[in-house]
């Protein structure tokens, strides 16, 4: 239930937002959340790519936005936050790179070779295969278990706020990672051929890389429509 007390940060009910006269002012600093703090060293190590990082004060990520926000910035556009397909929520069984990137030439092959070793095995991913539309990523909490990363997020949102931000999600409503029987498939398993966009054959269109959403259906816009609403209420998300 996230209207739960236990599920709120302090002071999450209270919380204002930075003024904002007109969309025409909007300024927007685009970022990942494991990006942001992944090689921060004033972020204590266990906080370091997740939503706990924009928390710490005196980051370097954290000062940096400040300055942005006094110079005129407004949102942060985050890249996609919700529950991704991909990446291995325990950080633990992440697999890391044996040695740091920039000990490479930058114009060799050594980069792509290294990461290539531990594709798909890594904490790092764009997220733009959503899971599941309705829940913060749990690979950017610090426990991917249980409600974390619902009260971490929230953090995450609250602490932009304070620096004068609003948030803004990147959000992926136009296909899935899975469909039909997959392992990760959901709506296929709700309603089997609804909620995906299917051509004259009868097979699922992928024209965005995954299996498009059908946003055309009336239930596949309530769906994102009622998520929004979720995000907008539940995390105070702006846009």
């Amino acid at each position: 239930n996230l209207n739960d007390a236990d599920l709120m940060p302090e002071g999450w009910q209270a919380l204002g937002k930075p003024a904002l006269d007109a969309p025409e002012d909007i300024v927007l600093y685009e970022l990942h959340v494991r990006d942001y703090s992944i090689t921060d060293e004033r972020v204590p190590e266990a906080l370091r790519g997740s939503y706990k990082a924009f928390t710490v004060d005196d980051s370097y990520g954290s000062v940096h936005l400040q300055q942005l926000a006094d110079a005129g910035l407004t949102h942060v556009h985050l890249l996609p936050v919700a529950d991704c397909a991909t990446i291995p929520e325990d950080r633990n069984a992440q697999q890391q790179l044996s040695e740091p990137l920039n000990n490479y030439a930058p114009d060799g092959m050594e980069q792509q070779l290294a990461v290539e070793q531990i594709r798909g095995q890594d904490g790092f991913n764009w997220c733009y295969d959503p899971h599941h539309y309705n829940l913060p990523e749990g690979s950017y909490a610090t426990n991917p278990e249980g409600v974390t990363r619902i009260i971490e997020f929230r953090q995450m949102v609250q602490a932009l706020n304070r620096m004068g931000l609003r948030v803004v999600m990147d959000v992926v409503y136009n296909h899935t990672s899975g469909s039909l029987l997959g392992d990760k498939s959901v709506l296929d398993k709700v309603v089997p051929g609804y909620y995906h966009r299917l051509n004259a054959d009868g097979d699922i269109e992928t024209s965005t890389c995954c299996a498009n959403t059908a946003t055309e259906h009336a239930m596949m816009e309530k769906l994102m429509l009622d998520s929004l609403q979720l995000w907008a209420v539940h995390y105070k998300v702006d846009g």
